[in-house]
């Protein structure tokens, strides 16, 4: 073998050697000759008195295991590539989908265990940069108003502005409630949700409504209904694991999917369905195209607080309250009511999201707090979790 060739095999056995020991990250390019649309046009209407949890049952999962990582047991500092325990975990590597040429997430799965569950309770990862789903932004060319893409933005940022889609509304809820706050959720949804150990990626996000993602906020519909069922099941059964498939689904150039459809199946065969969660709301015709809605609303363009940006991901543990909803009254129509802004508010902690405290603004973080571990999340999700505004930020 001649000089050359070794040393062509040397560096690629060392790539591949690391690619494994690494997992697999998503990239998060575009890919301009993929696209995700599956359908032409749509194939299931939603309204609420059929489908009051914004999601139906389809049949079996259909699910292929070979298709599937496979599972392997390696530490858990290894796994999450941060950390100090090497406690012995079982786990697989979910796989994302290269974003395609509209900036659109794909289909993501894996294998969920009990230890990638437990590993994901009670912190979140940071979000990588540039997180943000199709559909959340639109853009426009700030010297005449034209229409432009993201991949325009990208490419011109100081010739193009993005405006935000998201905005407040109330939707009434089948359960005779109204739900005050932002439309859209980066749904977390999570394609993988973060409490069954998907990953902060781009690439695991789509711009989906708040009813899509929690139905009714019971932890019983949207996406948190075949969650929560995987969630509970695998608790019960720590040595089960399941093969968990989500894929949004697109029609045409649409930028906001119509649907997630989710396929779930237990090692042990007692969890094996397909569920299609519907990406609506209530009282709502929502651009799909563009993102946002289609009204007449006029939508103010980004400012540097990013104050209307909501980032509402799955509740681990359930709640005793129901954050944002309240009784219809007889004029509920003509009154104004609270929203739950402050709620969705993002607040820092620290030693990855371990911390008993959050803060508001980075600034005031003390000045021996390590960056790196710092976690992202809502208000109400911090105080979900028992956690406590700190003492010494000044609130003014």
């Amino acid at each position: 073998m001649s000089k050359l060739r070794r040393n062509w095999l040397s560096h690629s056995l060392v790539a591949l050697a690391m690619t494994l020991s690494l997992g697999f990250v998503p990239n998060a390019q575009p890919h301009d000759n993929v696209t995700y649309a599956q359908e032409t046009a749509v194939t299931q209407d939603w309204t609420l008195a059929q489908y009051p949890d914004y999601y139906v049952i389809e049949g079996k999962s259909a699910i292929q295991k070979e298709d599937f990582p496979q599972l392997k047991t390696t530490t858990e500092k290894v796994y999450k590539k941060s950390g100090r325990s090497t406690k012995r975990v079982t786990v697989s590597d979910l796989q994302y989908a290269d974003l395609d040429g509209y900036n659109r997430s794909g289909v993501a799965y894996g294998i969920i265990t009990k230890d990638m569950i437990d590993m994901s309770a009670g912190s979140r990862e940071k979000w990588e940069n540039d997180y943000n789903p199709s559909g959340w932004f639109s853009y426009q060319f700030k010297a005449d108003g034209r229409a432009a893409t993201e991949n325009d933005y990208k490419h011109s940022p100081r010739q193009v502005k993005r405006i935000p889609n998201n905005q407040e509304v109330s939707i009434v809820l089948s359960n005779g409630k109204v739900r005050h706050g932002y439309l859209f959720d980066r749904s977390h949804l999570h394609l993988i949700a973060d409490s069954l150990g998907g990953r902060p990626y781009r690439n695991n996000l789509i711009t989906g409504t708040r009813t899509q993602n929690v139905g009714n906020n019971d932890r019983k519909g949207g996406m948190q209904y075949i969650e929560n069922k995987v969630l509970t099941y695998i608790n019960q059964n720590p040595s089960v694991h399941v093969y968990y498939k989500a894929e949004p689904v697109y029609v045409g150039t649409e930028l906001v999917p119509r649907y997630v459809v989710v396929s779930a199946l237990s090692s042990d065969g007692v969890i094996d369905e397909k569920v299609r969660v519907f990406n609506t709301a209530n009282g709502f015709t929502i651009d799909y195209q563009n993102g946002g809605l289609l009204s007449d609303v006029t939508l103010e363009e980004e400012t540097t607080t990013d104050s209307d940006d909501t980032l509402t991901e799955d509740t681990k543990e359930p709640t005793t309250d129901e954050e944002g909803t309240d009784q219809i009254s007889p004029d509920a129509a003509t009154e104004d009511t609270a929203t739950d802004v402050d709620s969705q508010r993002i607040v820092y902690v620290a030693s990855n999201g371990n911390s008993p405290v959050y803060w508001y603004h980075k600034e005031n973080l003390p000045a021996g707090v390590n960056l790196d571990r710092l976690v992202e999340m809502t208000e109400q999700d911090a105080l979900s979790r028992g956690k406590k505004h700190s003492s010494t930020e000044p609130t003014h």
